[in-house]
């Protein structure tokens, strides 16, 4: 689904944003998945206890970067290459932190398929956007809310390592407002298969505003773009290195200039604090000129957000 809006109003890079709706066989460039995606039991949009089980001792994240995997900062990993005119590096490391990063798949009601990015949190806890897991126009789940870690060229290091979603916490419903970009966009997956235990997790941090405004160009974002790379899109994920938390809108979204996409959404924006990678903040949404499909801005929720809901709900 593509939404049509007139310019200098909130275009959203849902999945449902330029590039962002797209069956699985154009993300494949002409293949499809085989076998077809698999019946799983549906989630309900419950109050996600076990998923809050796994906050009650604190909502505190911490990286944990398992026994044997490297570590690499450069995402091409062995490779020197640059993109012209693009700032995405694609991202075909097999190390942390990349490794925790992966691709959100599912379906709507007609069994078409989509993606976004999500992060492993905990062993078997993903964080992407709300948007990935309920759909804002209906309120209704998607079906068949799958993870695949360290996606590269529609590859897993290893195939039985795509996870299925049992369980769903969510910031919203979208029936307050289903208008981009929404300050509660975020979304908490428990996975059938703990592979955070093999992957890594990476944690956050609700850095205050003006750190975030007086570091430009220190962060990271990470998502599986529908429109890279032009080779297969939405295969490989990419990485913005050197972009910018902006400021606020309201004081209850982020705004910052990391190049993004549909199929982005989700995908965390990192910094490296005390040589660790952390998530500051969630990829969500766009502002766009539609006659031209140029971004203008785009839109991040808040870790503080999360923490402040999380807290609420765990006492």
């Amino acid at each position: 689904m593509q939404r049509k809006i007139e310019f200098f109003k909130f275009l959203l890079s849902f999945l449902f944003g330029i590039f962002a709706f797209v069956f699985w066989s154009s993300i494949f460039s002409g293949s499809i998945l085989a076998p077809a995606i698999a019946q799983i039991p549906l989630i309900s949009l419950s109050n996600g206890q076990s998923i809050l089980a796994e906050f009650r001792a604190g909502v505190d994240l911490v990286s944990s970067v398992p026994a044997g995997l490297s570590r690499s900062e450069n995402p091409l990993e062995g490779t020197r290459g640059v993109i012209r005119g693009d700032d995405r590096l694609p991202v075909i490391s097999r190390s942390y932190p990349w490794s925790a990063i992966g691709r959100v798949e599912f379906q709507d009601e007609n069994g078409d398929g989509y993606i976004c990015t999500g992060t492993l949190v905990k062993p078997d806890i993903v964080l992407t956007n709300a948007h990935c897991a309920v759909n804002p126009d209906t309120g209704r789940l998607f079906q068949n809310i799958r993870f695949a870690p360290n996606l590269i060229d529609g590859r897993l290091k290893d195939e039985d390592d795509r996870a299925n979603a049992i369980d769903l916490l969510a910031g919203t419903d979208f029936r307050d407002s289903n208008e981009p970009p929404h300050p509660d966009d975020w979304a908490f997956l428990q996975l059938d298969k703990p592979l955070g235990e093999k992957y890594g997790t990476i944690g956050w941090q609700a850095l205050p505003l003006p750190v975030l405004i007086n570091n430009p160009e220190q962060f990271i974002m990470v998502g599986y773009s529908g429109d890279f790379p032009a080779s297969n899109p939405g295969a490989t994920a990419s990485a913005h290195e050197g972009c910018s938390i902006l400021g606020s809108v309201n004081d209850s979204v982020l705004r910052h200039n990391c190049d993004t996409t549909g199929g982005s959404s989700g995908g965390p924006i990192l910094a490296l604090i005390d040589d660790q990678y952390t998530i500051v903040a969630v990829n969500s949404s766009e502002w766009a000129d539609p006659a031209s499909g140029a971004g203008i801005v785009n839109f991040a929720t808040k870790i503080s957000r999360i923490v402040e809901q999380l807290q609420a709900k765990v006492r």
